[in-house]
């Protein structure tokens, strides 16, 4: 059988995704011996996954308490420094007691331990110091923290887990007296980072160090504030109410509990409601797949698995025990909100608000909206499908920090701009399989797509093999079919089979939204949104799928660069007539006559123009009202349509948008029609004079014949594919797994 162990709460309170590997140092982990917990048996007896995350969790609290290089900054506080993996064994090996052998008569002791780190790298780096979360060590932050120490010099906040009775006024004090020392003094830059409680913490320090230095003549170092998920926001909660609840459960916890094979009431009901609030879906499921491989079939696995459950909420109680978290709950919190929220609209840090749209602990969406209109220099990042523990593989908090506005730039290096010519490449493999497998794949499965190419004496042959890959520019010339919806099929089939980087020109609509279609700027494997005061903020750089994918904007210099530099272009000449054609209009064309603007700069630059013909979408729907009737449609419904239509940029650069009508027609779905592509033969324009009007006119009529020719040869030949019918089609290739045939090519070239 299948046992669902006790341990999920207790999870839920660490990162599902913990690299303990790579943040624990080899002194510790050869130290696992002392922690009492079952690491790898003598009687090789195989140690289970819950248990071994339990024994990584514990390892991982025993490293974020000892750290590196510490300084105290109050009996129960200390600031300590993370250095960069390469450099973790030299900062053991010397120790502060090392350094310190240096000692000067007119330096501190904290003064020489600050210049020995900054000399390590030179003073290359500006100082990031991270406030954790309401556990003081900041586990939810771990597998940031050694890209962080690389790129920073990055030291932390660790508050004593049991001892520690600090007001919040203690720890801004705290945390400020650190700064100064190692900043305002040393006239170096500093960029707080807080995460859920180091969140609120953050704000106290920044208006308590700008106080100090304005007040002291200094240049104040804090150029930047990160916000995670920020606990401004608690007293919006009900923790006020239940954490002291959560807390008394200690009174009734007996004495010989630490013998008892049970855990604590205190730790199963925190471990329950950190369950309930922490995690997000995707972190349920990968804990609850983990926890499900357990297995129970005998008493000794039985005996393993509760010995589990004690240890694995044991955590919680051991790591943030009842006491704590009263006296946190109530002197932390509820105070830093008092103290911070009435003057967050003075303080004019530049800010940056990371927030979890999925948060079930805070209300953080609400909240960094909030904060985004409160602050005078705030902008946020809000990640979807993320919840409070929002620091796992999926989002990189090094390269927000990069991107932020505050982050200190070299400024004798001018700061190099997107260039969505020049600087766009292919996404990752893995970006590829995943809009493959999750966007092109739905629609092939339904049209099942069908592609031929021609070679230059105009014979077609099934697949794309006759496509040629000129040293110089490719042009592709296609018809725009029913809402546009052939495009990723096309473009996807270039790259798969011939390796050919094809690069839309797009109607500018699809690049009028932050995040384009479902896009995901900064990086991150999160999707995210960028926000300021005046709302979604344009990322500079390939944001949505399309411009990922290579799309740009249709302007007659961005297709003019693209031939010139080389590149492969798809054009849909006409464009939103095309797209949102007629009742019967399938399959017509609706190019501009006078227009030779594409095969004059295909010529001027020697690009080799190919023809597609495509042909299925229109015969997928049927057209009840067309665009130009849906205007004067009555109730009011022709009149929005008219106003929304206004507002749309026209992508003709020469003609305002009451030429072009961005106006769908009202459809019907039918069942969706085989979709069939045809190649056309190549069109050379190497001995095309591009300044010669006749010779340009007859290469446009030339395209346009041969595109013509493939949409009418198609016409016909699809009456003779056995498998046109969509629900036989569809059954044959469920059963077989594999795209069924089509006609015989010789169709297409009778």
């Amino acid at each position: 059988m299948r046992f669902f162990t006790g341990i999920v709460p207790l999870l839920f309170a660490s990162p599902p995704s913990l690299r303990t590997d790579s943040y624990l140092s080899a002194p510790l982990a050869a130290t696992v011996e002392n922690l009492n917990v079952d690491v790898a048996v003598e009687s090789e007896k195989v140690v289970s996954s819950t248990r071994k995350l339990i024994n990584d969790v514990k390892l991982t609290y025993r490293e974020l308490a000892t750290g590196c290089i510490s300084r105290d900054y109050s009996p129960t506080i200390q600031m300590k420094y993370t250095s960069p993996p390469d450099e973790r064994t030299y900062f053991r090996e010397n120790e502060v007691e090392s350094i310190l052998a240096e000692k000067h008569e007119t330096k501190s002791e904290n003064e020489i331990v600050y210049e020995k780190i900054k000399d390590s790298h030179k003073a290359e780096k500006p100082i990031l110091v991270y406030l954790p979360g309401l556990d003081g060590v900041g586990i939810s932050g771990t597998t940031q923290f050694d890209e962080l120490a690389e790129n920073f010099e990055f030291w932390r906040m660790v508050v004593d887990k049991k001892d520690d009775r600090s007001s919040f006024t203690e720890l801004t004090t705290a945390v400020s007296n650190f700064i100064s020392d190692i900043a305002v003094k040393t006239g170096r830059d500093v960029i707080l980072a807080g995460e859920s409680f180091g969140g609120l913490l953050a704000p106290s320090v920044a208006m308590r160090v700008k106080a100090t230095t304005s007040r002291n003549g200094d240049e104040n170092p804090i150029k930047g504030m990160v916000l995670i998920n920020p606990a401004t926001s608690f007293d919006q909660t009900q923790w006020s109410t239940f954490g002291p609840l959560l807390a008394s459960l200690r009174h009734i916890e007996q004495e010989d509990q630490n013998e008892s094979s049970l855990p604590t009431p205190y730790s199963v009901i925190g471990g329950m409601a950190l369950s309930a609030t922490i995690p997000d879906s995707n972190q349920f499921q990968r804990i609850l797949s983990l926890i499900t491989d357990t297995k129970v079939s005998t008493t000794d696995e039985l005996s393993d698995v509760l010995s589990d459950m004690k240890d694995g909420f044991g955590i919680l109680a051991e790591n943030l025990p009842a006491a704590v978290i009263d006296h946190r709950l109530a002197q932390w919190l509820p105070v830093g909100c008092d103290v911070v929220n009435p003057r967050l609209d003075k303080l004019d840090t530049p800010t940056l608000v990371i927030a979890g749209e999925d948060d079930n602990m805070l209300p953080t969406k609400e909240e960094g909206e909030r904060l985004i209109q409160t602050m005078p220099d705030c902008t946020g990042i809000f990640v979807k499908n993320t919840g409070h523990f929002i620091l796992d593989e999926r989002f990189n908090l090094t390269e927000a920090i990069l991107d932020a506005s505050f982050y200190p730039k070299n400024e004798s290096v001018p700061a190099k701009k997107y260039d969505p010519i020049l600087d766009w490449d292919l996404p990752s493999d893995d970006v590829i399989k995943n809009v493959k497998d999750n966007q092109v794949k739905l629609l092939t499965d339904l049209v099942s797509p069908k592609f031929f190419s021609t070679n230059k004496e105009g014979k077609r042959s099934l697949g794309l093999g006759q496509i040629p890959k000129p040293e110089g520019p490719l042009l592709f010339i296609a018809n725009h079919q029913s809402f546009g919806i052939d495009l990723g099929m096309i473009i996807s089939q270039l790259l798969e089979e011939r390796d050919i980087k094809a690069r839309g020109l797009a109607h500018p609509v699809i690049f009028g939204t932050a995040d384009g279609f479902g896009g995901n700027p900064g990086g991150n494997n999160a999707a995210v949104s960028k926000r300021n005061k005046d709302g979604p903020i344009k990322e500079d750089g390939p944001n949505g799928t399309f411009e990922q994918f290579g799309a740009v904007m249709v302007t007659p210099r961005n297709y003019y660069r693209l031939m010139q530099t080389g590149q492969t272009g798809l054009l849909f000449p006409g464009g939103v007539r095309e797209v949102f054609h007629g009742k019967d209009e399938a399959y017509e064309l609706f190019w501009p006559e006078d227009k030779l603007d594409f095969v004059r700069t295909a010529s001027r630059f020697n690009a080799t123009i190919v023809p597609i013909s495509a042909v299925g979408a229109a015969d997928s729907l049927n057209i009840l009202v067309d665009s130009p009737d849906v205007l004067d449609l009555p109730f009011g419904i022709g009149e929005r349509a008219a106003n929304q239509t206004k507002n749309v940029i026209s992508a003709r650069f020469d003609q305002d948008n009451t030429g072009e009508l961005f106006q769908p027609p009202i459809i019907f779905p039918k069942i969706p029609a085989r979709h069939y592509f045809v190649f056309g033969k190549p069109f050379d324009t190497e001995n095309i004079d591009h300044r010669d009007a006749e010779e340009c006119t007859k290469l446009y009529a030339g395209v346009k014949g041969e595109l013509r020719r493939g949409l009418d040869d198609l016409l016909v030949a699809r009456e003779k594919d056995p498998y046109k019918d969509t629900p036989m089609r569809i059954a044959v290739e469920k059963a077989s797994g594999k795209p069924a045939p089509t006609f015989d090519v010789t169709e297409l070239n009778r």
